[in-house]
């Protein structure tokens, strides 16, 4: 229904394919915005585990199940592949919703209905946040022009890092009551998947790029009707257009690459390895634990806010930055995957200063180490998508970016873990309570965080050495 009053709607559309690649940019961006509520966890998760009587570890444990609500986008993913956006954006809309309202359901019982339940509906939110995500990014890369791409790339993926400051917004908004915020964010991110879902048809035009790949050249005549599709789903010219053809430049096509060639690829995993390193230990250790790193160091509750606000205006600004610095630095020999080089050095920095710094220090040194850890992670989000489309000639974009999710939400599991493990053993040993004071209550995260984003850095290093040997992006060769 939703779909054919959209086909209506667009009937009537003037053709403006300028003004509707910028409306669909500013609905991408907004969809970007309510789909990164994740982020925003931080911002209420010392009230939970006071709540609910969780230890840091169970809290963890929900924190995961999220990661792998957005981990596992390729379900949503494979839904806007085979029904476009209006299908990935409906399904969206239902499981934000039920998850939300599930959440509100479990808070008011006694111990919100155990670790397990609550993990099961907040993996709901999550996987309804990453299908309006993805839906806003993909439709919006699959309609930029091939030399915007990686900005278009940083302009939606940058609501997608200030989700967490709207998110802390909305929870004010909201009294900072749990219940409310829960059943309010569960109406608004449903109403905007399904406007979203109105809207997509007219505003998504002909897309440059098919969900999983950039264009080919398709032959047509000169009435413009194109040849029938092969098995793959693949336009190819005809041997006798091919003939009558002039032999330029542009009416060469790609060669396409199938998901075989490029999980067969070196470089291909280098990336991944050296990518979920970095975002295991980003969403794993700092964000998920950001207020109860505050807590641990005498950081106020009010200030603590202001740090999750901070976090997610550095996460914003560093896929936006990047997004500009891959298309301006690219013609000077600076290659995308040179980038995540780069993030890792800076991450891997902050999590030595934090490691090594003394115990006064290290309450003054958390927020500046905390906003160069978000803005590479905010990068690194950006990094990967155009990395993979300009790398293996746009082929099977929307499968391979969830590939590096599925991977993310494994490892934030383990990482989680283990930072939870960690930090409960210095709480049992004070004696106390379920919380930990001190400095002592992190370094040991600090040193597991400092040892895999090293790791991380020497994986990018052999990467940009690879892709260097082999004569930069494959498309050129």
């Amino acid at each position: 229904m939703i779909r054919n009053l959209a086909e209506r709607a667009c009937a009537a559309c003037p053709e403006a394919p300028a003004w509707r690649q910028i409306l669909l940019l500013l609905l991408g961006t907004w969809m970007a915005l309510c789909g990164g509520s994740l982020y925003a966890f931080s911002r209420f998760e010392v009230q939970i585990m006071s709540r609910c009587g969780l230890t840091a570890q169970q809290l963890d444990v929900v924190y995961a199940a999220g990661q792998a609500g957005v981990g596992l986008g390729i379900i949503p993913g494979t839904l806007y592949d085979l029904r476009g956006p209006v299908g990935a954006c409906l399904y969206g809309a239902v499981f934000n919703a039920a998850g939300n309202f599930g959440m509100s359901l479990m808070l008011q019982r006694e111990g919100c209905g155990g670790v397990s339940t609550l993990a099961f509906w907040y993996f709901l939110v999550q996987q309804g946040s990453v299908a309006i995500f993805q839906a806003g990014l993909f439709s919006n890369i699959a309609n930029a022009p091939p030399k915007m791409q990686g900005v278009i790339t940083g302009i939606v993926s940058s609501g997608y890092g200030l989700s967490a400051a709207f998110v802390t917004l909305l929870f004010a908004f909201f009294g900072e009551d749990l219940d409310q915020y829960f059943k309010g964010t569960g109406v608004l991110f449903a109403i905007t998947g399904l406007v979203a879902a109105a809207l997509m048809p007219c505003l998504h035009g002909k897309p440059r790029l098919a969900y999983g790949r950039l264009p080919e050249v398709t032959g047509k005549d000169e009435a413009g009707v194109s040849p029938p599709p092969t098995k793959l789903g693949r336009q190819e010219e005809s041997e006798e257009l091919e003939r009558a053809a002039p032999a330029t430049p542009s009416s060469k096509s790609v060669p396409h690459m199938s998901r075989k060639d490029i999980l067969c690829r070196l470089d291909f995993w280098l990336f991944l390895m050296s990518f979920v390193l970095l975002q295991a230990i980003g969403s794993g250790l700092y964000i998920a634990n950001l207020s109860l790193i505050g807590d641990s160091l005498g950081i106020s509750a009010d200030h603590r806010a202001i740090y999750v606000r901070a976090v997610s205006y550095s996460n914003c600004l560093g896929r936006l930055c990047v997004g500009f610095a891959m298309d301006a630095l690219e013609i000077r020999g600076v290659h995308r995957s040179d980038h995540i080089v780069v993030t890792a050095v800076g991450v891997m920095l902050s999590s030595f200063a934090l490691l090594l710094l003394p115990e006064e220090v290290v309450p003054h040194a958390l927020l500046p180490a905390l906003a160069v850890t978000a803005a590479a992670y905010g990068a690194n989000w950006a990094i990967m998508p155009s990395f993979i489309a300009k790398r293996f000639q746009g082929s099977h974009v929307g499968v391979m970016f969830n590939v590096h999710s599925g991977h993310i939400a494994v490892a934030v599991l383990l990482t989680s873990y283990a930072v939870g493990g960690l930090y409960d053993i210095e709480a049992a040993q004070q004696g106390q309570d379920a919380f930990c004071r001190g400095a002592i209550c992190w370094r040991s995260s600090f040193a597991l965080g400092a040892g895999l984003q090293t790791l991380a850095l020497l994986v990018g290093l052999v990467l940009a050495w690879s892709v260097r040997r082999c004569g930069g992006d494959m498309h050129r060769t």
